[in-house]
């Protein structure tokens, strides 16, 4: 449905059941739950679906580990069912993640962990093999029952020393536990609304669109892109914002925001995306799970091709414009340094960096790594106006989404007088329905989709990779039209560019590079590549060249200045030069 349509439908839902503001993670699955239960919703955010802290996550679904020795054992065991609900419903997206935890100590933390369980700690305890030995025997026990994935497993100094002979010297022995990655975050939430929408056609969602009271319970919802406004009055609103979450209710309220309690105290996360051989081989299959010097918790696995590394945690009063700083970059690569010393990485192997906030529930605990990582609903009653309560989604980590959305739409549906009918537990999301999991099942699908829209086998492989079982409508939107590969990103097609523009709510040239396709994360994206994608956008938006160029122009700068790929700049001016008489 084109956006105009979708305003239209919007200016006569004057008074819809609930209207959800934020699309991210938790807004969009919140947004499913109600729209699938039959309930007249609207979501909205005032940028793109899953364009905050849904997009700035570290590509993990897990239990949460370290999570433990804060004592939060019902969020680990709700966090490893929903990581296997995943692993079932979106086998596109979500696969499993073998990890390796690399021991320099057999006795560490046992009495600091213990003290900081009791709350009679807030320091930072580094962890010896009896300790990590207790976590990973918890992860088996939460899992019992609904056992997907082996259990944990130690090995030696000489077994570690052959599996990852560059780790640190220091290392005496190793743990390793499975976890999930999820390879496209972005692409899973709008399969979600895409599927909620299909499935209730009252429901309905546009991005850029921001939402401000004016009293009496009544919401002004403009669309950033084309100006218009439109009015709804809600029967209930969910704040679903994540770190924006109090600058949305003061958004909500002509009520002084110094009377209400603040609800979000977040900390920012920045990682790097690092092109490196030397790494990628230390690494193989598995992600490697260490503590840096400060005990903090550090990541890095092989995710688009490169080597994703993180993350930092820094608290921040206001989350618009989160940048990786190069004082963040040179804290994660000494970290990086502490568990493989003898690997260097040079400046120009960073290929994008990118940072976001947790949207942590406010503390004052002196240790961020002690913010639960637990997630509430919070009810401010009336705060718009009128008799339509304000419920805020507070916390909660990517892995719980289901759930936390779950458990907000059952409060707001006994609200309405009405009731869930099903459990999402067990819903294939997207293009993980009838997804073909062995070889025999992938032929099949292969010849089945090869016979139905003319696509080579191999083109077909690249698109299942890439959309799961949804690959079936890319190929057919692709079909029996001249088509030929991006530039400098073969696997990507001006065929396929143009239908997901045209299809997936996209209203700019970042939309695409960051959130609909892998090009920007993965380091694909060159002064070439953009170049072809804009004039892409230019056949089928009808951009004059001028505003093509402008464009261009914004989206090269915004990658440079956000994302650290500075070399797109430098690549352009190059080209410019060359050009010159």
């Amino acid at each position: 449905m084109e956006r105009d349509d979708i305003w239209g439908r919007l200016k006569q839902n004057t008074a819809p059941d609930v209207l959800v503001i934020g699309a991210g993670i938790n807004g969009i699955s919140v947004f499913r739950e109600l729209g699938l239960a039959g309930a007249n919703v609207i979501l909205v955010d005032a940028a793109d679906y899953c364009s905050g802290a849904s997009a700035a996550l570290s590509r993990m679904v897990h239990g949460g580990l370290r999570y433990l020795e804060n004592g939060e054992f019902r969020l680990v065991q709700e966090s490893l069912m929903e990581r296997n609900a995943l692993l079932a419903n979106a086998p596109h997206y979500v696969k499993p993640l073998p990890t390796s935890i690399p021991i320099s100590s057999y006795f560490d933390g046992v009495i600091g962990s213990t003290l900081r369980f009791f709350r009679l700690s807030q320091s930072q305890p580094r962890r010896g093999a009896l300790m990590i030995k207790a976590g990973l025997t918890f992860y088996d026990l939460f899992t019992r029952k609904n056992k997907v994935m082996p259990s944990h497993q130690f090995f030696g100094k000489a077994a570690t020393r052959q599996k990852f002979p560059q780790y640190r010297p220091e290392t005496l022995c190793s743990a390793t536990y499975y976890d999930a990655s999820v390879t496209q975050p972005e692409r899973l939430g709008f399969e979600i609304i895409e599927q909620t929408l299909a499935e209730n056609p009252a429901t309905l969602a546009l991005n850029y669109t921001h939402a401000t009271g004016r009293g009496d319970g009544e919401i002004i919802l403009n669309d950033e892109l084309s100006g218009q406004q439109t009015i709804v009055k809600p029967k209930a609103i969910i704040n679903a914002t994540g770190a924006w979450i109090d600058f949305t209710n003061d958004a909500l309220t002509d009520e002084a925001s110094s009377l209400r309690k603040r609800l979000i105290g977040g900390t920012k996360g920045s990682h790097l995306m690092i092109d490196n051989e030397e790494l990628r081989k230390a690494i193989g299959d598995h992600m490697v799970y260490f503590e840096n010097e400060e005990g903090r918790v550090c990541i890095l696995f092989t995710y688009q091709g490169l080597v994703l590394v993180g993350s930092t945690d820094i608290r921040v009063e206001n989350p618009t414009g989160m940048i990786c700083t190069q004082e963040e970059q040179d804290y994660i690569l000494k970290s990086l340094e502490g568990i493989f010393p003898d690997i260097k990485i040079a400046p120009e192997q960073i290929r994008f960096t990118f940072a976001g906030v947790r949207p942590l529930p406010h503390s004052n605990s002196a240790i961020n790594g002690q913010i639960s990582r637990d997630h509430s609903c919070v009810d401010l009653g009336p705060l718009a106006g009128g008799s339509a309560p304000v419920r805020c989604m507070v916390g909660g980590k990517w892995t719980t989404f289901r759930a936390f959305g779950e458990q907000v739409a059952d409060a707001v549906l006994a609200d309405l007088g009405m009731k869930r009918t099903h459990s999402t537990l067990d819903a294939r999301i997207g293009g993980g329905a009838a997804y073909p999991q062995t070889e025999a099942q992938r032929r099949r699908w292969y010849q089945a989709v090869m016979s139905e829209t003319g696509a080579s086998q191999q083109r077909l492989k690249t698109l299942l990779e890439r959309y799961g079982t949804k690959a079936r409508d890319v190929a057919f939107a692709c079909a029996d039209q001249p088509d030929q590969p991006l530039a400098d990103a073969e696997t990507y097609t001006h065929a396929e560019i143009a239908h997901l523009i045209n299809a997936e709510h996209v209203a700019n040239m970042l939309d695409l590079v960051l959130r609909r396709t892998t090009l920007a994360i993965s380091g694909t994206l060159t002064t070439d590549t953009l170049e072809d994608i804009s004039r892409i956008f230019a056949s089928q938006r009808g951009w004059d060249e001028n505003l093509r160029q402008d464009h261009t122009t914004e989206t090269r700068n915004y990658l440079s200045a956000y994302h650290g790929m500075k070399q797109l700049i430098e690549d352009h001016i190059e080209m410019e030069t060359s050009n010159v008489p």
